[in-house]
């Protein structure tokens, strides 16, 4: 898990980028690459009677990560595909509630409360990560460098 399911876009294409993309999502969302699968389905569309091109289109089926991290993981997506000479895609979230997951029978979300506090954790060390960058790109664009009592108020 993340699972992404690609449609209209050909097999080659995503072999091509999935090395480099798997790479960037699991730096976004925090897990191991070999958590990702990849797969690219064989669709048909039919349009007024025809067989027509199917419409590039990425469904991500994951447990949420929040939006900041849903955003990355869209552009992501996005600039990777449009790499390949697509000129459009659409992306997609489906989230799974950890309370209906199950592997193998169990359900998954049977976690002891110390791995709900590391989450909830790690969720928010990564929030501060995130608002101490955009911090520091709007300070770069002001062309001025950020007071140390800024910097240090943002570490915490």
């Amino acid at each position: 898990m993340p699972h992404l399911l690609i449609r209209g876009v050909p097999p080659e294409r995503i072999r091509a980028i999935s090395g480099s993309l798997v790479t960037e999502l699991a730096a976004f969302c925090s897990c191991p690459e070999d958590y990702f699968l990849l797969e690219v389905l064989n669709t048909t569309a039919v349009f007024g009677g025809e067989f027509v091109p199917s419409y590039p289109f990425v469904e991500v089926n994951w447990f949420d990560r929040g939006q900041d991290v849903r955003d990355q993981v869209a552009e992501s997506i996005d600039r990777h595909i449009r790499s390949q000479g697509i000129e459009e895609v659409e992306i997609a979230f489906r989230a799974y509630a950890e309370d209906s997951y199950y592997a193998n029978g169990k359900k998954l979300a049977a976690e002891s409360a110390k791995e709900s506090e590391l989450k909830a954790l790690r969720s928010e060390n990564q929030r501060l990560k995130d608002e101490l960058q955009r911090a520091r790109k709007a300070s770069q664009a002001a062309g001025s460098t950020m007071s140390s009592k800024l910097y240090d108020a943002l570490r915490e």
